[in-house]
């Protein structure tokens, strides 16, 4: 007779996604001497951030995922709107967007951009995500945002119940410093702690009774820098601003075996990456 064993204790998805937040966030208290600034999209970085994915926008896999939907009458609620990666091309295809943004930086990049796309369907919301007051859209998008957010199960009910069409939430299989994991235990004799990743989304979705729907799209974001010197101050943001000549040594010629020279300016080499697409339609 074989011996009676226990059923394994079901993930609390929710609690963990919670737990992996607030560890990376008191490393990055612990660690970055900048970690409490107001705007972490300030001092420049949201214009870059424009500019970078400006460059890509052409090849946005997300976009052509959606664009089957899309119609004249269609609302849509970008949450976590950034600087109008998706706002910008999908506003000549929509009756009305709802941008949710934050960042006072990242916002008045994406005003910049809507004023320049000339696009009069666009309202742009001056608040964080779950406590706004917006009304329910046809197609809700999140795309990249939830990996700080302490409290998933508010903020997928939140997207739930905005969502009048479709939902649709993306967040990456990787790490965003997966391509100098190695650089930032090397300085700071500790791993960096990880964030939430899509199978964490998923299983707290699952969790919660959100049943979705799960899409793989390829997921590319360029570093592209004009020198050296720029490559390793970007760097070094992402290393949690780590102080000193030996440490700029150190950034400096993992960096310089790593960065190639492509359309005259310098990437930095990443290893293939992948994004997640949880999707749901409107739920009675």
């Amino acid at each position: 007779m074989e011996p009676v064993t226990a059923a394994p204790a079901p993930i609390d998805y929710v609690s963990r996604w919670r737990r992996l937040v607030e560890a990376r966030h008191e490393q990055g208290r612990r660690l970055d001497r900048f970690h409490d600034r107001p705007d972490q999209w300030a001092d420049g970085r949201a214009a870059r951030f424009r500019r970078m994915v400006t460059a890509s926008a052409a090849a946005d896999p997300l976009l052509d995922l959606l664009r089957p939907l899309l119609r004249r009458d269609l609302t849509v609620l970008d949450v976590g709107a950034g600087t109008g990666r998706h706002v910008i091309p999908l506003a000549p295809m929509v009756s009305r967007i709802t941008a949710i943004e934050p960042s006072p930086a990242m916002r008045a990049e994406l005003e910049a951009a809507v004023k320049d796309a000339r696009a009069t369907n666009v309202e742009i919301v001056a608040s964080s995500w779950p406590n706004v007051d917006v009304e329910p859209a046809d197609l809700v998008i999140c795309s990249h945002v939830a990996y700080v957010v302490a409290d998933i199960e508010p903020f997928l009910r939140r997207l739930d119940a905005a969502n009048r069409g479709r939902c649709v939430v993306v967040l990456r299989y990787l790490q965003r410093e997966t391509a100098i994991l190695d650089l930032f235990e090397r300085i700071w004799n500790e791993p960096r702690c990880p964030e939430p990743t899509f199978p964490d989304l998923f299983g707290a979705a699952c969790q919660l009774g959100i049943w979705a729907n799960v899409v793989n799209i390829p997921f590319t974001v360029a570093q592209s820098f004009d020198s050296l010197d720029e490559a390793v101050q970007m760097v070094k943001r992402d290393l949690l601003n780590p102080e000193g000549p030996a440490v700029d040594r150190v950034i400096r010629d993992f960096l310089a075996e790593r960065l190639v020279r492509q359309e005259g300016r310098w990437q930095l080499r990443t290893p293939p990456a992948v994004a997640g697409v949880l999707w749901w339609e409107r739920r009675s």
